[in-house]
């Protein structure tokens, strides 16, 4: 199994300087969350790095792919929802391409690693190129972004703050949803799920920016789904809940504030990131052919409640 890292191509305003990307090798990583203990524990070779500046799609790994098997692009691949996702397609069969802003390892087979910045037109679409080069379809894409925190609008430079957040948060996923439409196969699966996250449904004291990113974005996802109904193509959102913090990349830092706000949900725990992925898989499959347009909770009862837990 082998796992390619090929960075974002500076832009500049010269036709050469965009097509010149550069290609690294990554090193093997183990996994740590719960999807699939035996997974986790499987061995991952890398390409060793010649400085010949081969092409990556040279590599075992791409080769193995089959013509029939469907390509999944994933953004945001090295948070710990993203690493699930990924983890999850690979297990039922897609070929994944991963994108974070910074350098990720993931574990599994037929799978191409990207670093670059989904909030430029530039990232969003070279993305979706390298994908259909390398694997020669794109069927899916599954569209994470979740930069949080916002202090209280009345605080000095929080606007500022906020732009940055409705940037990443939302232009991200409005450019990956153009990006994605574009490079779709026509006889693939042609579905697209963002996450919006539970902070679009609810909200809290201060927060007004994240909040506000999760609210367009899913009247964004609505307005994308019957746009492009008519071509075929389905787009969703996933309200996921809070993480549990099993991965040092993602989930809630303060353990304290995690055994809290679990007192808040029905089920009283929080969600592991497996449970998001599966929901997100699902929506990406062709067993929901006939689901478009929907923002789905997956936050263990925590927005129908009306605050009253027992």
């Amino acid at each position: 199994m082998a796992l390619q890292v090929e960075s974002q191509p500076e832009m500049s305003q010269t036709a050469s300087s965009q097509a010149d990307a550069q290609t690294t090798t990554a090193g093997s990583q183990t996994l740590e969350t719960p999807v699939a203990d035996a997974e986790a524990q499987a061995e991952t070779r890398t390409a060793d790095s010649d400085g010949s500046g081969s092409d990556p799609r040279d590599s075992p790994a791409v080769e193995e792919v089959k013509p029939e098997t469907p390509v999944a692009l994933v953004t945001g691949a090295g948070s710990a929802l993203g690493r699930a996702v990924v983890v999850k397609l690979l297990a039922d069969g897609y070929a994944v391409v991963g994108i974070d802003d910074t350098a990720t390892n993931l574990l599994g087979d037929s799978h191409l690693v990207l670093v670059g910045d989904m909030s430029t037109e530039e990232g969003a679409r070279w993305a979706v190129t390298e994908a259909v080069d390398t694997f020669g379809r794109l069927d899916s894409a599954v569209l994470l972004a979740d930069v949080g925190g916002s202090r209280a609008i009345h605080v000095p430079g929080t606007v500022a703050e906020g732009e940055h957040l409705l940037a990443r948060n939302l232009k991200s996923i409005a450019l990956g949803i153009k990006s994605a439409v574009e490079g779709l196969s026509l006889d693939g699966y042609r579905s697209i799920v963002a996450t919006a996250s539970v902070a679009g449904l609810l909200a809290d004291p201060g927060n007004w920016a994240y909040h506000a990113s999760k609210v367009a974005m899913i009247d964004l996802v609505r307005s994308s789904a019957l746009t492009y109904a008519a071509k075929g193509i389905r787009i969703n959102n996933v309200a996921a809940g809070l993480l549990r913090a099993d991965d040092p990349n993602g989930g809630v830092a303060d353990p304290t504030f995690g055994r809290d706000f679990s007192r808040r949900i029905p089920l009283f725990r929080l969600a592991q990131p497996a449970e998001i992925a599966s929901v997100i898989a699902f929506l990406v499959s062709p067993a929901a052919s006939y689901v478009t347009g929907t923002t789905l909770a997956v936050d263990g009862g925590l927005t129908a409640s009306a605050g009253l837990v027992f």
